[in-house]
């Protein structure tokens, strides 16, 4: 039970890993830089944090997390960006 002071902890889900994707020496690298989460209501979008002090060129990739990283954001592991 909360009073009505009391904020409800609001856990949200990661729906989405971004990376930064850089293409160098005939090679392709991935950085992850944030996630999305908190799809909006009307469907059309969603919300992003990329972590701070990132310096971002070329292109940012959303993909579904892969189990493991699924797992480790559901469970409270911090998985870094």
């Amino acid at each position: 039970m909360t009073t009505k002071n009391e904020k409800t902890e609001e856990k949200s889900s990661v729906d989405f890993i971004a990376w930064s994707v850089e293409k160098r020496n005939g090679k392709t690298y991935w950085t992850r830089v944030g996630v999305a989460y908190k799809p909006h209501k009307d469907g059309e979008g969603f919300t992003a944090q990329i972590a701070g002090g990132i310096a971002v060129s070329g292109e940012i990739v959303f993909r579904k997390p892969k189990p493991q990283e699924a797992q480790a954001e559901a469970g409270g592991e911090e998985v870094p960006f």
